[in-house]
């Protein structure tokens, strides 16, 4: 029976090099929890968003933008048409009337 797993290397602030599962580190990543270092028993911490997170919340960020790009271009859109009329208008009482 052959058994293949993949190690992440960590480094820690004491110095201690060492690995851990691959599987296990994504999931201390994903969970944003604690390991403790086997050597100075000082806790690492994965605050950091993942990959996941960070791509869903630039998503995000891009649809509200695009939302606030419409509002804006129906507000100008019907302010243009607003001056038009007003225009149309003040051109018709401007012109001579002629007999």
């Amino acid at each position: 029976m052959l058994l293949s797993v993949n190690f992440r290397q960590i480094q820690c602030d004491c110095g201690l090099t060492f690995a851990i599962p691959e599987k296990w580190a994504l999931k201390l990543e994903d969970n944003h929890k604690h390991f403790y270092c086997p050597n100075c028993k000082i806790s690492k911490y994965y605050p950091q968003e993942n990959d996941t997170e960070r791509l869903s919340r630039l998503l995000k960020q891009e649809k509200e933008c695009c939302i606030s790009a419409k509002r804006s271009a129906n507000y100008f859109e019907k302010s243009a048409s607003s001056y038009k009329g007003h225009f149309a208008r003040v051109k018709k009482k401007l012109e001579p009337i002629e007999l």
